[in-house]
């Protein structure tokens, strides 16, 4: 069986992309992304996601104030000294672009999951609402990214919503079956796509027992 180098090419190219032109998505362009989405496996062949798209200036704007209030809870409205340039500084500049800018980019997609109480949860504690099928969710979001990168979009995911979410599935009229899981910005990206930096799998893999790192 023959390497598909630009398989693993791309695989390695995925970035997440938090500085996003406001050029026009086409929406043939969109639908064949979502629709490599819903190629992922899921139990059953349930297929439990839904997308919801904001296109709207004033639904976007309505998520960005949001979003934004959100980060600030939970992460202060500082800004760090413009001559940092570590990793995380440099991180935290593009989350306050992204932060600043949602309302301006192009497609925002909700991804939306049907909600399934985990095998773990005994049938008398299932009280109140299910998560989200995130095991069969996450599969269509990472089959999203990979299409965003193949197409030239850029896309990143957040999961900040979920300081909102109930105002989030009132406002958009969400039916209360379903959970969201991820929100995904998506529009052509303004800077330039590049090589990921994660530990080698030969690092993070073990045999038989934990810690045994040679087979």
């Amino acid at each position: 069986m023959e390497d598909n180098p630009r398989f693993f090419d791309l695989i390695g190219n995925v970035r997440a992309m938090r500085r996003l032109r406001t050029d026009p998505v086409p929406y043939d362009l969109l639908m064949k992304v979502l629709n490599a989405g819903v190629k992922a496996p899921s139990g059953m062949n349930s297929q439990p996601w839904s997308f919801l798209v904001l296109r709207a200036p004033a639904e976007k704007q309505w998520f960005a104030d949001r979003y934004k209030a959100a980060i600030e809870s939970r992460f202060g409205s500082s800004d760090l000294p413009s001559e940092d340039d570590s990793p995380m500084a440099r991180q935290f500049r593009a989350l306050r672009y992204q932060m600043d800018h949602m309302h301006e980019f192009p497609l925002l997609v909700i991804v939306c999951g049907l909600r399934d109480w985990p095998f773990k949860v005994p049938q008398d504690e299932r009280v109140g609402l299910a998560p989200p099928n995130y095991g069969a969710i996450y599969p269509c979001v990472q089959n999203i990214l990979l299409a965003c990168r193949a197409v030239g979009l850029g896309a990143a995911l957040t999961t900040m919503h979920q300081v909102f979410e109930e105002e989030l599935m009132e406002r958009f009229q969400i039916p209360v079956e379903y959970g969201v899981v991820v929100t995904m910005p998506i529009g052509y990206p303004m800077g330039r796509f590049g090589p990921v930096r994660r530990r080698p799998a030969e690092e993070v893999t073990y045999f038989d027992r934990w810690g045994v790192t040679a087979p």
